[in-house]
């Protein structure tokens, strides 16, 4: 199995009315399709970027593919015993131990503990870390905790990568230098990735594929696979995918 296929999916939420109302009238409800016969598929080994208005059902599907939450109908194959993490703009990080044993603990079952601390310390080298493996997460900004968080999804040995928005809270050059670090980690340690953005530029500069997704559900693919990295976005090529992305935003 080559890709993850994605398959007339649907998600709804129903959520009960907050208004004030008349003992024994019946509470009203509100029910909101985020997704509806959504198809995609999702190519292994490559990154694949989401870009799409607010609201149009981007984190909804990143949840549904983290197992988080069941779709009302459809279905997602993805190769047999495979497993996701998800990184958030906040990552889930272990409050009371140091860096190097944040990543160590993530490290998973199946290894021991010498092999675990030995791909901590790989990975904190690989996120520039290296310097502050000693410290508590408390003790780090905002960009070295999503470095942190960036290590222990590594090290989950998770197939399927999912980051929902990992570098909204950065400034511009922690964030450029994580994007970069993204790349580097990806080029050494291919996985599977699916990226949820709402900066185009992120999404051309990190992309093999961008995927607009629409209000309906329905989809505009975009092949960037024979663009090589680093990408420079001022080239003519950028800026008329640039151009043709934001237009297909807007419909």
């Amino acid at each position: 199995m080559n890709s993850i296929i994605i398959k007339e999916l649907s998600k709804s939420y129903t959520t009960q009315s907050t208004d004030i109302i008349i003992d024994h009238v019946r509470q009203p409800v509100r029910t909101r399709t985020v997704l509806q016969d959504m198809n995609l598929t999702i190519p292994i080994g490559q990154m694949t970027v989401i870009v799409g208005r607010s609201g149009c059902g981007k984190s909804t599907l990143l949840r549904l593919l983290n197992g988080e939450t069941e779709a009302d109908s459809g279905e997602i194959c993805m190769p047999e015993g495979w497993h996701t993490a998800l990184l958030s703009p906040d990552p889930y990080v272990i409050t009371w131990t140091s860096v190097l044993r944040n990543v160590a603990l993530a490290a998973g079952a199946g290894r021991t503990p010498e092999e675990r601390m030995n791909l901590a310390e790989r990975l904190v080298r690989l996120v520039r870390l290296e310097a502050y493996a000693d410290l508590t997460p408390a003790e780090l900004s905002t960009g070295m905790r999503q470095r942190l968080g960036l290590a222990r999804v590594l090290a989950s040995q998770a197939q399927l990568l999912l980051m929902d928005e990992p570098f909204a809270s950065l400034d511009f050059i922690t964030r450029e230098e994580l994007q970069n670090e993204l790349l580097t980690i990806q080029k050494t340690m291919p996985r599977t990735v699916v990226l949820v953005t709402h900066q185009l530029d992120e999404a051309l500069l990190l992309g093999q594929r961008i995927v607009v997704m629409h209000q309906d559900s329905t989809l505009r693919e975009f092949d960037l696979t024979e663009l090589p990295y680093p990408r420079d976005l001022d080239t003519p090529l950028l800026r008329q995918l640039k151009r043709e992305v934001t237009e297909e935003c807007k419909k």
